[in-house]
């Protein structure tokens, strides 16, 4: 399917679709909030989270007037608890738990033409503080596009 949508809209549909897949799937009911975006206020965060995190990417131009954009985010989730290896088992389980639960439909309800992984970080603590932990993992969300 090439689309002919500005660029903005393709990438607010993506977004609204992910969002709502991840809200809606029931694995993933403990997730108090998803954050999209650059920056977040951790020390405030209700966990765990999911924090969307945009990511560059390349268009690759396929025939005269056409691009595939693999549309790249990650997912990072976001724990916090006193016990560090409880929080690091959990921010990845949960981590794995977004993968599976993004590559259940690979067309994201027919938003994109594919949901591709990437990328799995196993957990890790964040920065100096012990009682914050974090696990990831990246998609791209293939559109081809008209140019």
């Amino acid at each position: 399917m090439i689309q002919n949508k500005p660029l903005k809209d393709i990438h607010r549909e993506i977004r609204a679709k992910v969002r709502e897949v991840l809200e809606q799937a029931p694995e993933l009911a403990e997730i108090k909030r998803i954050v999209y975006g650059e920056k977040v206020r951790v020390g405030t965060l209700l966990t765990p989270a999911i924090w969307i995190v945009p990511e560059p990417y390349a268009p690759n131009l396929v025939g005269g007037k056409t691009a595939d954009h693999d549309i790249r985010f990650n997912f990072v989730v976001l724990v916090k608890a006193n016990d560090p290896e409880q929080a690091l088992e959990k921010a990845h389980d949960l981590a794995l738990t977004v993968y599976d639960v993004l590559v259940k439909d690979r067309t994201l309800g027919g938003t994109v033409s594919d949901v591709r992984p990437t990328q799995v970080d196993p957990a890790y603590e964040m920065g100096n503080n012990t009682q914050v932990c974090w696990s990831a993992v990246q998609f791209d969300f293939r559109v081809k596009r008209r140019e």
